[in-house]
C-alpha cells in the first residue's frame, strides 16, 4: 500500500501540471490575445511599429483568434523566443487596426515580418517589447523572424485575416 501511495502522488502531481501547462492552449497554440471591438463580427489586421518597454495585460480569447461573443479581436500580445511564437497562429479582422504587442521572452533579438503586404516590426532585443499596428486586406500570411537563421529553425506562423 505504501509503494502504491508513492507512485500515486507524483503522478497526480504531473496530471495535474500537464493540464495545467495545456489548459493555456487552443488548437495547438498558446492563446495570448486580448481586447475586442464593439459589435464587430470577428475580422481585422495591423501595420505601423513603435517601441515599449512594457507588454500589455492579456486575456485568452475563444479558438479562432475571437473571444467569446464572436467579437473581433483587436488587441493582441505575440510573445518571441527561441525560435517560435506564442501564439504560432491568429486570426484578426479584415481591414481593421489590430495593435500587436510583441514581446521578446528569448535571449536573442527577434522580429515580426511578412512579405507582401511588406510588414517589419524593430528588432527586439531580449527582455523587450513593442508594439505595431496591422491593418490587412483577408487573406493567409505567413510571419516570420527576419533575423538570419531564425526563420530556418522554425520561427514562423500564420496569420488568418477574415
Amino acid at each position: 500500500m505504501r509503494q502504491f501511495r508513492q507512485f500515486m502522488l507524483p503522478s497526480v502531481v504531473i496530471v495535474v501540471l500537464v493540464a495545467g501547462f495545456a489548459g493555456g492552449f487552443v488548437g495547438g497554440s498558446r492563446s495570448t490575445t486580448a481586447g475586442q471591438t464593439s459589435g464587430t463580427p470577428c475580422a481585422s489586421p495591423i501595420a505601423s511599429s513603435s517601441a515599449s518597454p512594457a507588454a500589455s495585460p492579456v486575456a485568452s480569447p475563444a479558438a479562432g483568434g475571437c473571444p467569446a461573443g464572436g467579437q473581433a479581436v483587436t488587441e493582441l500580445t505575440v510573445d518571441m523566443i527561441e525560435f517560435a511564437y506564442t501564439p504560432s497562429s491568429f486570426t484578426i479582422p479584415a481591414d481593421t487596426d489590430v495593435s500587436v504587442t510583441l514581446t521578446n521572452s528569448g535571449v536573442t533579438p527577434h522580429n515580426f515580418t511578412i512579405d507582401n503586404p511588406s510588414v517589419v516590426s524593430d528588432d527586439v532585443q531580449a527582455g523587450q517589447s513593442t508594439a505595431l499596428t496591422l491593418n490587412l486586406p483577408a487573406g493567409t500570411y505567413e510571419f516570420y523572424c527576419s533575423i538570419p537563421g531564425h526563420r530556418e529553425l522554425g520561427m514562423v506562423g500564420t496569420l488568418t485575416v477574415q
